[in-house]
């Protein structure tokens, strides 16, 4: 298209009336046109949450729908299909807490360590809120917890700066590691220390955890805690002789 032609005037309309009221007279389907139609909308497969199955699988796994997402899945939705941002209805599930849809996605066969654009796993986005009952079900499924995103924070880390006692000890036993760091050097124990998450701090030691590692920075958990007046912290540090 030049220049003149995309700035040209639309056609003026018909000057004669009966041609423009042929313009405007609506067409009529014809009834086997209608009965078409019907018969196309009948066949066609409905989706919950959604025109497209991919996303209402992801969207049927927030809220928790495991009924739906059985019957999607059922018509040929990949359990493994992702958004625009890399995320997997087993993610969804995971991070809403939503524990029976999670089970249905894993009997499935969805990919129980699958990572979105971030690198962040389903065991991850549990392990921030907290919810234990979907942790146990993706390790128990061999979610891997010393999988890192892009920032080297693992599924332990996420839960000891978010102070989930009971996730941190969960995914301790199936063989987290401890003291490993994210991109800053920061553990485990380093974060939940500076949070003031007496909790994490004391499920950490017990666990075997270094007292006395320090970030890329220089810091250990006893110089964050005291920086932070975190008194319980430092006191649960000291005794263990951190430094």
């Amino acid at each position: 298209m030049n220049q003149d032609s995309a700035f040209r005037v639309a056609p003026s309309p018909p000057s004669s009336d009966v041609a423009a009221r042929r313009l405007s007279t609506p067409r009529v389907l014809s009834p086997i046109g209608l009965v078409a139609l019907l018969l196309l909308a009948l066949l066609t497969p409905p989706t919950a949450y959604g025109q497209d199955p991919a996303s209402a699988l992801l969207e049927a796994a927030k809220k928790g729908d495991a009924d739906n997402l059985r019957s999607l899945l059922s018509k040929g939705a990949d359990v493994n299909a992702k958004n625009a941002d890399g995320r997997t209805a087993l993610m969804e599930a995971a991070y809403w807490g939503r524990v029976d849809a999670a089970n249905t996605l894993l009997a499935k066969g969805a990919d129980v360590n699958a990572s979105d654009k971030d690198n962040h796993t389903a065991l991850m986005g549990a392990a921030g809120p907290g919810h234990i009952k979907v942790i146990e079900a993706l390790l128990g499924k061999g979610a891997d917890p010393n999988a890192k995103n892009k920032d080297g924070g693992t599924a332990l880390i996420e839960a000891a700066s978010n102070n989930r006692t009971d996730v941190v000890k969960a995914l301790i036993e199936k063989g987290a590691k401890v003291d490993e760091k994210d991109k800053d050097g920061r553990t485990a124990l380093i974060l939940a220390a500076n949070w003031g998450h007496a909790d994490a701090v004391q499920a950490l030691i017990d666990k075997g955890a270094n007292v006395n590692a320090k970030d890329k920075y220089g810091y250990s958990a006893l110089m964050y805690a005291k920086r932070e007046s975190h008194s319980n912290v430092v006191e649960l540090l000291t005794k263990v002789s951190a430094k």
